[in-house]
């Protein structure tokens, strides 16, 4: 029985080295957290220094595969990838696919962002938001259904920032550090800050996985192992939460 259980052991270790992995990432600029557009993986991110130190250190073959974002909860059913990242359970209404979610990798601030003369605007005046096509925006979800606002959906962060500096929606909800990387680009430093009136609250980049939990054990390792090495890639990338 003991030879039985370690050559079953053996057969699963080896199934799980030969095999490539299929991780899903999205197919949008979202520097410097990711950078995946026209399903261009060769840019530098975050997401990218991360996963490929991840999977060489283990041997892995892997393969990263944009996806589009509009489809996002439904990659598990149609794409038949392997991983996820990002994920968060707070971008799905349930976890009926019962989704195995690794520690937290980033901690990101999901707020309100606004031009700096408008830090102070209640949540009440917020009429349109600006966001990325297929975003899940959930502080707002209130307010859109039942029709107090409008979504206004850009197919990049440069757009989004591009429409609120201009006036064109009051907020958006994407992220503090994307926004700071399009604001430099822009040479409009600081003109866009998050509003502290508005309810604001941090969350969790996730690696998820619907069929090899055993992976995200071993990913969880390497997150707890390589702690100075991920905060080296966060000043590397200018990321703060």
């Amino acid at each position: 029985m003991i030879r039985l259980i370690a050559a079953l052991s053996l057969l699963i270790c080896t199934f799980v080295t030969a095999k490539e992995f299929i991780v899903g990432v999205e197919a949008i600029r979202y520097y410097p957290l990711f950078d995946f557009q026209n399903n261009d993986i060769s840019q530098p991110s975050f997401t990218k220094d991360l996963l490929t130190d991840f999977f060489e250190t283990h041997q892995y073959e892997y393969r990263l595969v944009p996806l589009p974002i509009k489809r996002f909860d439904k990659w598990y059913l149609e794409q038949g990838i392997d991983f996820k990242f990002p994920d968060n359970i707070r971008w799905r209404e349930n976890n009926s696919l019962n989704i195995t979610f690794s520690d937290p990798v980033l901690e990101l601030m999901a707020g309100t962002y606004v031009l700096k003369k408008n830090a102070k605007l209640t949540r009440e005046s917020v009429d349109a938001l600006g966001t990325i096509l297929g975003f899940f925006p959930t502080l707002w979800l209130d307010r859109l259904k039942a029709g107090q606002m409008t979504l206004h959906e850009e197919s990049t962060p440069l757009g989004v920032v591009k429409h609120l500096l201009h006036g064109n929606v009051d907020a958006t909800n994407i992220d503090e550090n994307v926004i700071r990387h399009n604001l430099a680009l822009l040479g409009k430093p600081g003109e866009i800050v998050l509003n502290t009136q508005i309810h604001h609250e941090k969350y969790n980049y996730h690696f998820s996985t619907v069929n090899y939990p055993e992976v995200i054990e071993k990913f969880n390792l390497y997150l707890q192992d390589n702690e100075d090495k991920i905060n080296q890639l966060k000043v590397k990338y200018n990321i703060s939460p």
